[in-house]
């Protein structure tokens, strides 16, 4: 961390907010209490206490990771946002209480340009993380800056009514800090195509930093905004992190408009029973094969039914239109429903649905839209050029009343989809996966943030920081 504080200074000016990925700091290997506790620090509520760690970097024990984070804010006059461990003292007679004494937390926190903590964040949806503890409250985080209002999510937070739609809703965020260190699942679930589609559907400015393991298919940071990404970084070939700096649009919350659409009586007459099914991501889809240039089309599962037109040139590689209405059981359970048009992994039907980094057919158009039974729908596309996941222009993408709308002819389309997400047909409650100026008059802010490769180098400079 010192290195980056040297080696980035410059870059730090006029900037304001930068974002850290999930586990940045300390690595996402320690997977057991035991493992992660020496890097834990004590994390005051800042709801009840004021504090400036830079200033007074001796008022409580262990906090020297804090107290770097908030100089690191203050020297440069930004808001900071980074993830990091909270390790919270608990009474022996508290029942859920652990047996060391201490309630551990994947935790985001917040500094301001003074490098007062004013946030903190207890992630809640927990992803194969038995070294951290579930909060028994769930928290709705948010804190208010100059240039908007900001929610903060950690990783699988993004899949859950709560936090994501009470900060939508309920609180009215005009953007999202979004921590994650995030495993593309394809074809829908990538980082960039599901994070970008996010932003799209629910008028927010975007920031998701995560972390670069290209090996382990960890990548994909990028600034997202409603009408398109302003800036991303995505190589499956490098293991080297980048940063990325961009002047982002004020928005405000007026904007925020839940799409809704419907099968009518014209997509009716286009209805085709399904020619075969796939697994995709676990889940049993129906699926079509597309075998002409252009042509409409409607397939259902169950009384779920979604349509497509498209358009192209020459029929080039293998692709599929799919459909999928029920609970996703693979790290859920959670309910999706979901239209997709897809490229199979080869020319055997039996491959679509499975993970692919490639395709070659361009569309000139397609428009899709389902009869989705909730408005909390995401919009996505992504090309693919030479295996490397691409995103459409800025302004590329409609997603109205309509529905999706858009093309691939730059590069060609890996997949397009609508998700929707109906959170009260959940089983459950939970889910079960393992225990210039500062605004200039133009209203743009400067966003930084980095993609952080995780190596050895991090944690060197962690242990010797504390």
């Amino acid at each position: 961390m010192t290195l980056y504080d040297n080696n980035n200074h410059f870059y730090l000016q006029d900037v304001d907010i930068i974002v850290f990925p999930e586990n940045g700091i300390y690595g996402y290997k320690l997977n057991s209490p035991s493992d992660i506790e020496n890097y834990l620090e004590f994390i005051p509520d800042p709801s009840k206490v004021n504090w400036t760690p830079c200033i007074e970097p001796d008022r409580y024990k262990r906090t020297r990771v804090q107290a770097f984070l908030s100089c690191l804010a203050m020297n440069n006059s930004m808001y900071l946002v980074a993830n990091y461990g909270d390790r919270q003292p608990c009474l022996t007679s508290d029942s859920n209480c652990p047996r060391n004494g201490y309630y551990q937390y994947n935790t985001n926190i917040v500094y301001n340009r003074e490098g007062t903590l004013i946030a903190r964040y207890h992630k809640q949806n927990l992803f194969l993380e038995t070294q951290f503890q579930q909060p028994v409250n769930a928290e709705t985080v948010f804190f208010d800056t100059d240039f908007g209002r900001f929610g903060t999510l950690t990783c699988f937070d993004i899949l859950f009514k709560s936090p994501v739609i009470n900060l939508l809703e309920q609180v009215g965020v005009t953007d999202i800090v979004f921590t994650t260190a995030w495993m593309d699942a394809l074809p829908f679930f990538t980082a960039i195509g599901y994070h970008s589609s996010f932003a799209h559907a629910y008028n927010v400015n975007f920031l998701s930093a995560n972390l670069h393991n290209p090996s382990e298919r960890i990548q994909g940071s990028g600034i997202y905004t409603p009408d398109g990404a302003l800036s991303y970084y995505y190589d499956r070939s490098s293991q080297n992190g980048r940063l990325l700096v961009t002047h982002v649009p004020v928005i405000s919350n007026d904007r925020r408009v839940f799409t809704k659409f419907t099968i009518n009586t014209t997509e009716i007459k286009f209805l085709r029973k399904h020619e075969f099914q796939g697994r995709l991501f676990g889940d049993i889809y129906n699926f079509i094969s597309l075998r002409s240039k252009n042509e409409k089309v409607t397939i259902c599962y169950e009384d779920f039914c979604c349509f497509l037109s498209y358009d192209r040139d020459e029929i080039k590689g293998n692709y599929a239109f799919g459909v999928f209405s029920g609970i996703h059981t693979n790290n859920g359970p959670y309910f999706l429903q979901v239209c997709i048009l897809l490229k199979c992994g080869s020319e055997d039907n039996s491959s679509c649905g499975r993970y692919t980094y490639h395709a070659d057919g361009n569309f000139k158009y397609f428009n899709m839209r389902g009869n989705f039974s909730t408005p909390y729908i995401t919009p996505q596309v992504v090309t693919s050029r030479n295996g490397t996941l691409e995103l459409p222009l800025h302004f590329a993408l409609k997603f109205d009343a309509n529905g999706l709308t858009g093309s691939s002819t730059m590069s060609p389309l890996l997949e397009t989809s609508l998700v929707g997400r109906i959170y009260e047909r959940d089983k459950g409650s939970k889910h079960v996966v393992a225990n210039d100026p500062r605004i200039v008059e133009t209203s743009w802010v400067t966003i930084l943030f980095r993609s952080l490769c995780f190596c050895k180098d991090f944690l060197w400079a962690l242990s010797n920081l504390i």
